[in-house]
């Protein structure tokens, strides 16, 4: 009984998280590593050609 209550508990955490933009979030957060990943390429290029 109480292994199926922990179920449905947890399906409503992941459907408000999905209503509540989570996905939106991980999302940006994505879209901003990866700039800081080409932020810091080019850093390493600008080192690498000024050495």
């Amino acid at each position: 009984l109480s292994f199926s209550e922990g179920n449905s508990k947890m399906h409503l955490n992941l459907e408000s998280m999905r209503s509540s933009g989570f996905f939106l979030t991980i999302e940006s957060m994505s879209e901003t590593l990866g700039g800081a990943i080409v932020c810091t390429m080019n850093l390493c290029l600008l080192f690498s050609l000024g050495s």
